[in-house]
């Protein structure tokens, strides 16, 4: 169960990325952070979070940014909250407790999103995980909104396909279609 409100403090994922090497000036940082009250432990969030923007068909091969997960002190903050929580910090955005935003610095995954993806998504929770993190990071990194570029494509991982796919086929790698 996703409680509709949380206290709006947060638990960080202890330790920083599995790569051996300090960050580079190409690469952005990111923490990842759990809205305490959520049936989610960061360490296993940070761990899927960080699977998928270390993926090869992620941001590193479609826009030579690779991204760096630490302990603290980072670019960004990749913020997993209760809807009330993603309302209050995507603001001015309405996100009226159902979709998710990038902010500023905080990339805020909604967690009623995050536990049971979209009706596109059905039965392919983790795919909608990708696509969701790699769409709000890509709005880190600069990205806007784009369209369906046209029925039975692959969707671009910029499109707003929590809203519906518009014809296009699912797809959760920004290397895929921007």
């Amino acid at each position: 169960m996703i409680p509709e409100s949380g206290p709006g403090t947060f638990r960080s994922a202890d330790g920083g990325s599995s790569h051996s090497h300090s960050p580079r000036a190409s690469e952005l940082t990111y923490t990842v952070e759990v809205e305490a009250g959520l049936p989610y432990a960061p360490a296993e969030t940070a761990v899927t979070i960080e699977a998928i923007l270390d993926d090869e068909r992620g941001w590193s091969s479609a826009a030579g940014r690779s991204l760096h997960r630490v302990a603290t002190g980072s670019d960004i903050r990749v913020l997993l909250a209760t809807p009330s929580t993603t309302d209050e910090l995507c603001a001015p955005l309405q996100t009226r407790g159902r979709v998710s935003c990038r902010n500023g610095d905080l990339v805020v995954l909604n967690a009623r999103r995050w536990a049971f993806g979209t009706d596109d998504y059905r039965g392919r929770l983790p795919q909608y995980r990708t696509y969701l993190v790699n769409h709000e990071v890509g709005h880190a990194l600069g990205y806007g909104h784009v369209r369906c570029p046209g029925d039975g494509e692959p969707a671009p991982v910029m499109q707003q396909q929590t809203y519906g796919l518009d014809g296009c086929r699912r797809n959760a790698w920004p290397s895929v279609s921007r």
